[in-house]
């Protein structure tokens, strides 16, 4: 991968490449398979007892990786850990939670402050691994987040920074249809470069390599031991922008940085294609998805004529921040866009970081005020609810950004409307709603939707996700 992971704590980061070793370290009550089907977890079954109180039975002789067993005590400290508004990242993914409750100790309730049409899928998602209870305190999430220990396919081994990540398969994990991990030891290797890690993967030293630059796809594809897998996935590549002051604070403003963009010519020129722009806030993967609103023109005359109209004829000046691995050309998509900007006057100072110091900088919500950061968020929940309203909900991510996420405003009320309603066409006609207005207002610039590409050996029997997990007990050898 092309970055070093930021933590082991699964509450503390959403980060796409940093997410994919909780999925191996850890198991949650329900998981998604591989055609992205909810399939039991760590539960075995569930039941609603009534529209607010879902019960869950706990799956029997499941270990941690130091030999404690699951109990229910550690279900309902990891989940009232993701309860508390700023002891975890994902605490908006979990809002509509009121209580968990132990019933015996083979069984838990959940209960949700109204009906939850997504509570089943919510314990499937980014933050929900569970963790042993001792581990979820203040000083045991410090210790988590160097070592950590869960129930998953894997173990940890060590984690030398910058240079490796390293697990083993857990022979006392309890496996999906009592299947042990087919690969016994995987290495996780930052390659922060391209070239680098293309030359991994050719010489035989890696095996599955991320962000495939599109210049090599096809190089790749006709190698004698390589290949490309790719698929269309549930992430949109977007800027959020911290819009609480002028210009920004000025839908017109926000509007100009779209009309200023070629997002065709970009995804063409950077991606080989691999990609299709998108407006409304939520890929087309989700429920919730509005496929009649239509990406705004490259329009640089309307860019110009939006700012004069806004008192910045002379045009503006915004900051633009990345983390180096974000993405597959990240820098140069930074450029590129900066390069549209100027020949309609808006005037980008560029900043690539550390992805530890992004990672900061979305958990601490500081995102300078009229900068922008590139993100490639991905839906936890496959509905708006965890790719929208996860981003926009006051606590989350984006939320203190923009005036239309706070309580009063239409765009908050439609989402959580949407959010405990039971009845699906009654919350798709309210997303319609809510996706039109992230289309009129634009409180970030959105690009496109990826596609995930990447260089595999033919070592490896591996079928791409397109939720982006590399979920290692999925693969094997191939013979």
């Amino acid at each position: 991968q092309p970055a070093e992971a930021t933590t082991m704590d699964p509450g503390r980061s959403t980060q796409v490449l940093t997410v994919n070793y909780f999925y191996n370290l850890y198991d949650a009550l329900t998981r998604w398979d591989n055609s992205l089907r909810l399939q039991p977890g760590l539960a075995t079954s569930w039941k609603n007892v009534n529209e607010t109180t879902w019960e869950f039975t706990l799956r029997q002789g499941v270990k941690f990786h130091d030999g404690a067993p699951l109990t229910a005590e550690d279900v309902k400290a990891t989940l009232e850990r993701n309860l508390q508004p700023g002891r975890t990242v994902v605490q908006p993914g979990f809002a509509t939670i009121e209580a968990v409750q132990i019933v015996n100790p083979t069984t838990i309730r959940i209960v949700t402050k109204k009906p939850d049409p997504l509570l089943l899928v919510r314990v499937a998602q980014m933050g929900a691994q569970i963790l042993p209870a001792r581990l979820t305190t203040d000083d045991g999430v410090k210790e988590l987040a160097r070592r950590p220990v869960g129930t998953g396919a894997y173990k940890f081994v060590e984690w030398v920074k910058d240079e490796r990540l390293v697990m083993e398969a857990n022979r006392y994990w309890w496996g999906w249809e009592s299947r042990a991990p087919a690969i016994d030891r995987v290495i996780w290797k930052p390659i922060p470069e391209d070239f680098p890690r293309i030359v991994a993967l050719e010489k035989g030293e890696a095996d599955i390599i991320t962000n495939v630059p599109p210049d090599r796809i096809k190089s790749i594809a006709d190698g004698r031991a390589t290949q490309i897998l790719a698929i269309p996935s549930s992430r949109i590549v977007t800027l959020s922008i911290n819009s609480t002051q002028p210009p920004l604070a000025d839908k017109r403003a926000r509007q100009a940085l779209h009309y200023a963009l070629d997002i065709g010519s970009i995804i063409k020129n950077l991606y080989a294609g691999q990609g299709r722009p998108f407006s409304g806030g939520v890929a087309d993967t989700d429920f919730g998805y509005n496929a009649s609103l239509k990406p705004y023109s490259f329009d640089p005359a309307k860019a110009k004529q939006l700012l004069a109209e806004v008192g910045r004829p002379n045009g503006i000046d915004v900051s633009l921040h990345a983390g180096s691995g974000t993405m597959v050309n990240d820098k140069f998509l930074l450029e590129a866009i900066a390069d549209m900007w100027a020949k309609s006057g808006i005037r980008a100072k560029i900043d690539i970081m550390e992805m530890g110091a992004r990672q900061r900088m979305l958990n601490e919500r500081a995102i300078p005020p009229n900068g922008l950061l590139l993100g490639n968020p991905q839906s936890t929940l496959l509905d708006a609810d965890g790719s929208l309203w996860r981003l926009w909900h006051p606590n989350g991510f984006n939320g203190k950004y923009w005036t239309g996420s706070q309580p009063g405003q239409r765009f908050h009320d439609l989402m959580e409307q949407a959010r405990y309603s039971l009845d699906p066409a009654k919350r798709r006609a309210l997303y319609m709603e809510a996706t039109q207005i992230i289309h009129d207002e634009k409180p970030w610039v959105e690009l496109f939707q990826e596609t995930i590409v990447y260089g595999v050996s033919r070592r490896v029997a591996f079928k791409p996700r397109a939720d982006y997990r590399l979920i290692v007990a999925e693969m094997a050898p191939n013979r």
